[in-house]
This record gives structure tokens, C-alpha cells and sequence, in this order.
């Protein structure tokens, strides 16, 4: 009895510490978090004042998943991409259009607008029909802006 009673103890340890979300998580979405439904991972930047070194970013969001932070500042786009940033308008089920945001000279860092509660992103390879179509930079309302 004892046995069964032990062997219960440590299946229910397992299941509660495998549900625990990680930072890139897929938790529900919350004011100002970014969701990868790409099949690329986006670097994501929490705060944008904080010393990190530019051309890097905080935590990579998995394909699939959220940024897991109340509120995301800003997203790193390597070399050779660029992101389709689609905003919540006022929760994923109405997104805006798609702004591309692409690295230009390399590799860089957009600014996300606290207009929307979220936004929706995805990676695409810089020579895929989805970096040339959707509005540009200077979108009114920008949903992004480069970091310069």
C-alpha cells in the first residue's frame, strides 16, 4: 500500500512540474506579449532601456509560443528575415494588417507601439513573398518602429 501511495506522490510532482510555464510560454495572451506563429523563433527584447547589446535580445520565442512577459518592448530581427507584425485589435481574434519589419543592413531592433494589448508575429526567410506584402514602416497607426 505504501508502495502505490509513493508511486502516486511522484506522478502527481511530475505532472505539476511539467505544467509550469517557462518564459517563453503558451500561456494566455496578456497586455503587450508577442505570439510567434511562425515557424522561425524571433529574438524578443523585455525592456529597452535596460543595458543589453544591440544585435542581441533577452529571450528567443519559440515557434508557437508567447513571449510570457506582461509586456514585450521590443523585437530583434536577424540577418536574412524579417517579421510580419500583425496587432491585436483589441485581442487575437481582430488583428490589424501586417506591418513587415526588416533589417536593413543587417540585423535590428523594433520598437513595439503600447497601442495594442499584443501582437501576433512571424519569421519569414527576407526572400519569401511575405516580407514584400503588407503595409510599410510608416503605417498610421505604427504597430512598430526600428530602433535606431
Amino acid at each position: 500500500m505504501k508502495r502505490t501511495a509513493w508511486v502516486s506522490a511522484i506522478a502527481l510532482a511530475a505532472g505539476i512540474l511539467t505544467s509550469v510555464p517557462t518564459a517563453a510560454s503558451a500561456a494566455s495572451p496578456t497586455a503587450n506579449e508577442v505570439h510567434n506563429t511562425g515557424a522561425y523563433g524571433i529574438g524578443a527584447i523585455r525592456y529597452v532601456n535596460h543595458a543589453h547589446t544591440p544585435g542581441h535580445y533577452d529571450a528567443l520565442i519559440p515557434a508557437g509560443l508567447y513571449s510570457g512577459w506582461p509586456h514585450t518592448s521590443a523585437l530583434y530581427v536577424g540577418p536574412g528575415f524579417c517579421v510580419r507584425l500583425r496587432g491585436w485589435n483589441p485581442d487575437p481574434q481582430h488583428l490589424t494588417g501586417a506591418q513587415i519589419l526588416t533589417n536593413i543592413g543587417g540585423e535590428g531592433e523594433w520598437f513595439l507601439s503600447d497601442l495594442y494589448p499584443g501582437f501576433d508575429a512571424r519569421a519569414l526567410p527576407i526572400g519569401d513573398a511575405g516580407c514584400r506584402s503588407g503595409t510599410s514602416a510608416k503605417a498610421e497607426p505604427p504597430l512598430a518602429q526600428r530602433v535606431e
